[in-house]
């Protein structure tokens, strides 16, 4: 399955600020808690976006959507 693109209805849902620094910071943690790479590669290389809307990993998209739903759905 083809990971969705940055312009893909699923992301057009909305959050508040404090929701989107939480979700962006539990996505980051998950990434730098496997090893990968350096915050630095990890902004360029796995959440960069692409041209064509695409993030630069396609796991990368997957990850932020699972970060999202674990900070903003109800327990």
């Amino acid at each position: 399955m083809t990971p969705p693109a940055l312009t893909d209805p699923t992301f057009d849902r909305l959050v508040s600020l404090r929701d989107a620094y939480r979700i962006m910071e539990r996505f980051a943690s998950a990434y730098l808690a496997r090893g990968d790479t350096t915050v630095s590669d990890f902004l360029h290389a796995y959440a960069g976006e692409t041209a064509s809307g695409q993030t630069a990993d396609p796991a990368a998209v997957e990850d932020f959507l699972a970060a999202a739903e674990s900070m903003t759905s109800k327990e």
